[in-house]
Order: C-alpha cells, then sequence, then structure tokens
C-alpha cells in the first residue's frame, strides 16, 4: 500500500469502526431497556435510532471495502482480514436491521 492512501484507509477504518460500535450500543441498549419495561415509544425510538446508524455503517463499511480494494494494489494478509471483518460486521448489521424492521411493524399501533 503506498504511503499516500494509509492515511485514508487509516479514516476509513476508524469511522466504520466507530459507526458500528454505536450501532451495537445503540442495539444494546433496547435489550436492556426490554428487559427494564421501558415505554413502547421509547424503544421504538432505539430501534429507529438503530435502523439509521445500521444503514449509515453500512454505507461506510462499503466504502471502506472498496477503499482497501483500490489502496491494497499489494494485497496483503491484513488486507484480506480488513476486507473479511468489514463483510462479518456488514452481515450482523444487515441481519438485526431486518429485525428492527419487523420489530417495529410489530410495535406500530393499529389504526
Amino acid at each position: 500500500m503506498k504511503d499516500r492512501a494509509r492515511p485514508i484507509v487509516s479514516i476509513a477504518g476508524r469511522i466504520t469502526i466507530l459507526l458500528f460500535l454505536f450501532s451495537v450500543m445503540v442495539l444494546l441498549l433496547y435489550i436492556q431497556g426490554n428487559f427494564q419495561d421501558f415505554v413502547d415509544d421509547s424503544l421504538i425510538m432505539l430501534l429507529n435510532l438503530y435502523r439509521y446508524s445500521a444503514l449509515i455503517f453500512i454505507a461506510f463499511a462499503f466504502s471502506y471495502i472498496l477503499i482497501l480494494i483500490i489502496a491494497g494494489k499489494n494485497t496483503g494478509r491484513r488486507i484480506l482480514r480488513r476486507i473479511i471483518f468489514s463483510v462479518a460486521a456488514i452481515i450482523f448489521s444487515f441481519v438485526f436491521f431486518i429485525a428492527a424492521e419487523i420489530i417495529i411493524t410489530g410495535l406500530q399501533p393499529v389504526v
């Protein structure tokens, strides 16, 4: 990897990790609130926040993978490992995004 591309990869990776950790934190707060009997409106707000943060994370993770592929002309083991972790995190977030959509649909009041 060239030295010019290294800061871009580093910044994109850190933003992606930050967004992933924020999404996981919101999801854990929802689970904790479910056990502590939060009001349904609070749970829906947490799920909506998770939906938006997961979408932003997935977009940044795809861009991070593209940056890794473009910047990594000399494909090394570290780059392949980063791509695998990013794809696993995307799958994790997408599965819980679909689950959040189903839960939100079930919590919405029927008119």
